[in-house]
């Protein structure tokens, strides 16, 4: 039998295939290995992002069943035991303390000014002219109309805060909600922010608290 020899075209014709087959997989191996590291951290994501939204509905169902079980009125049948001691924090941070853990949020500090009277029981029976009047433009606009601080009878203090807390902004309004519903009238002045990460966020609250 006669031997023929492989023509050419044949063999030049494999060798480009096979040598395609080996660049496509030098080429795709990265990107496959790309695709896939990025496949298990938006699987990470989804799974943070879960976490996350299962704890904030604890931390609501928590804060209900509070209310529900009026921790408010038990929290001040003890607290006097705790305030008198001087190893203990002043009532004001106390006061602040709680309803940051109890709306889910990090507490961090808490600066309390001095109590300044903005009300004395003589200034309830004749109203102060305009230039006795030392309020900040929207309390003497609220003087003049009447606000709900003129209808209290007796002396009024106005004590100064400056909260810094931190955590996710979900909670961030959960903690104001939990301020507009406690006995105190709280005014928060401003507040300003700072991103810590892509969940938790650093906020600083600056207000005042109404007591007598």
């Amino acid at each position: 039998m006669e031997y023929k020899k492989p023509q050419p075209l044949i063999t030049v014709s494999v060798i480009f295939i096979l040598a395609s087959i080996g660049i496509a997989y030098y080429l795709d191996k990265p990107l496959f290995a790309q695709t896939k590291e990025q496949e298990q951290q938006i699987k990470r994501l989804e799974q943070s992002n879960e976490l996350r939204i299962n704890y904030e509905n604890q931390i609501r169902e928590i804060n209900n069943k509070l209310e529900l079980a009026d921790w408010t009125g038990k929290q001040e049948k003890i607290k006097i035991i705790f305030d008198q001691s001087p190893f203990f924090l002043s009532k004001t941070e106390i006061f602040f303390r709680d309803i940051v853990i109890k709306s889910g949020m990090n507490f961090s500090s808490v600066n309390i000014e001095s109590k300044s009277p903005i009300k004395s029981s003589q200034t309830q029976a004749a109203a102060p002219s305009s230039s006795q009047v030392n309020f900040k433009p929207q309390e003497g606009q609220a003087t003049q109309s009447g606000s709900s601080v003129d209808a209290i009878k007796g002396p009024v203090n106005k004590t100064g805060f400056t909260l810094n807390v931190s955590g996710s902004y979900a909670f961030f309004k959960l903690l104001l909600e939990n301020m507009q519903k406690q006995a105190f009238l709280i005014s928060v002045n401003s507040v300003s922010f700072t991103p810590s990460d892509s969940i938790n966020t650093t906020f600083t609250i600056k207000g005042d608290v109404y007591s007598y």
